[in-house]
C-alpha cells in the first residue's frame, strides 16, 4: 500500500545530532566555527539543515537522508511501551541502528530513554553477517 501522508521535515536538532555522529563538521563543512567547535553551528533558515549537508553530494546525502529517517524512527517510535525494539540480528543494520539510538538518545526523556535502552538490552545478539536481505513480494 503506498505511503498517503508525508512526514514532516526532520527537525534541526534531529539533523545537527545526525550530522554530528557522522563527524560532517569535522570532515565536511566549511565553516571554521563548526570545524573548531566539532558541532553544526550554522543553519539554512529555510529549511534548519546544517550548513555542511549542502557539500554532501547525492549518493551520500541519500545515505545521510536514511540515517536520519532510522533517527527519526528511533525517538518517534522507541519507547518501552512499543514493541519495536530497533535490534536487528544482521550485524550492518545492528551498527547503524546502534549510531541512530545515539542520535535520538538526547531528543528523548531521560526515563523514557532508560526504559527503552533496557529493553533492547534484551534482545539476542547479531547472529548474521552483512545487512538485511531486501524484501521480496
Amino acid at each position: 500500500m503506498p505511503r498517503t501522508y508525508q512526514l514532516p521535515p526532520p527537525d534541526r536538532h534531529l539533523l545537527a545530532r545526525a550530522a554530528e555522529m557522522l563527524a560532517l563538521p569535522q570532515r565536511v563543512c566549511r565553516i571554521r566555527a563548526c570545524r573548531r567547535q566539532g558541532r553544526c553551528a550554522w543553519f539554512f533558515h529555510d529549511t534548519q539543515e546544517p550548513c555542511c549537508l549542502a557539500n554532501l553530494d547525492a549518493a551520500q546525502r541519500r545515505l545521510f537522508d536514511d540515517f536520519v529517517a532510522v533517527a527519526r524512527d528511533i525517538r518517534d517510535l522507541g519507547n518501552s511501551r512499543g514493541k519495536l525494539s530497533f535490534a536487528s540480528p544482521y550485524r550492518e543494520t545492528r551498527a547503524l541502528q546502534d549510531a541512530a539510538v545515539e542520535v535520538a538518545r538526547p531528543l528523548l526523556a531521560l526515563a523514557e530513554f532508560r526504559a527503552f535502552a533496557a529493553a533492547r538490552a534484551k534482545k539476542p545478539p547479531v547472529r548474521y553477517e552483512g545487512g538485511e536481505p531486501p524484501l521480496t513480494v
